[in-house]
Formats: C-alpha cells, structure tokens, sequence
C-alpha cells in the first residue's frame, strides 16, 4: 500500500511540473510553421547563439529557456525539397546523422504522418563535451523548401524539459 501511494505521489509530481508549463502557439518562419512551446521560450539571447551556433551553421530562428540548456531550432534551407521526397532525405539523412554520431543512442528513426503532414523524425542521445543532449529532430517540405526543426535539452534537464519537448514537436505543424 505504501509503494502504491509513493507511486502516485511521483506521479502526480512529475505531472503537475509538466502542466506548469504554460504553452501557447508561436509561428516561426514569418508564419510558416507554428508549435506550441512554453510561454517563457523566447529569441535565444545572442551570447548563447554566438557560442552554441558558429554563424555559418546557425539556424534560421532559434527559442529557448533563459539558459539556453533547452532549445527550439528551425532551420529552414535552400535545398529544394517537395512533400513526395521526405522518405528519401530521411534515408540519407539518417545515415548522416548515424555516421556522424556512431555513440549516440537511438530512440526513434522514422517518417511520420502529424497534421496533414509528412515528418521525418530522429530522437537521439548525443555526447556533448561535459554533458549528454536528447535531440528531436523533425523534418519537412516548407513551401517546397527543406526545413529541420530541432528540440535539444541536456540529459540533467531532460527531467522536466523532454515531456514538454515531447509536446511541442508532436504540435508542429505547417501553416497552409
């Protein structure tokens, strides 16, 4: 009976942390994509975005906590990219990404249907120089652009950040 109430405390206080986030809908890429992510994300402040980003690898927006530890990346390029050639980039790109990161572990590695849209999605764990990242990564055709949209929290803050990241991702939609 004990275990059982304990349980359900744990429960109830790692849910109520979750809900505590306030989300609301935030359009990025002037209006092309909207997610809802927490009310207190905002622009990354730029000394984090200098460092975390080297400039001719920076996303085209990037929100995030005030300690940039937890971050929301859109990166929308000029590869041409039409809805029918999402499975072949996700091939290629997984194999990318798997070459490029042969520790990481992998959690998902797929192409999904979300919104009336087609998503490539890749979660995985990479080594980062003193911590490890959980990485969401979707992408996607944008107006016949490819666009790659990432969540990243650290493992120490995944805790409280990877069920809101879990959200915002699973909100992501493109605005038609």
């Amino acid at each position: 009976m004990v275990n059982k109430l304990l349980v359900l405390f744990f429960v109830f206080l790692f849910s109520s942390s979750v809900l505590s986030e306030e989300m609301i809908e935030v359009k990025a890429l002037d209006g092309k994509v909207s997610v809802y992510a927490p009310k207190d994300f905002g622009p990354m402040p730029t000394s984090i975005l200098d460092k975390k980003y080297p400039s001719s690898r920076r996303p085209s927006e990037v929100l995030s906590d005030n300690t940039g530890g937890v971050s929301l990346a859109f990166n929308y390029t000029n590869n041409a990219m039409q809805p029918n050639q999402i499975n072949e980039a996700h091939g290629a790109i997984s194999k990318m990404f798997h070459n490029m990161y042969p520790s990481a572990s992998w959690l998902r590695d797929e192409v999904i249907l979300q919104n009336d849209q087609t998503f490539m999605v890749m979660e995985l764990i990479t080594p980062a120089m003193d911590t490890k990242i959980h990485n969401i990564i979707y992408g996607t055709s944008v107006d016949g652009r490819f666009l790659l949209a990432a969540f990243n929290t650290t493992a120490e803050q995944s805790g409280k950040w990877l069920p809101i990241g879990k959200q915002i991702m699973a909100s992501m939609k493109v605005v038609k």
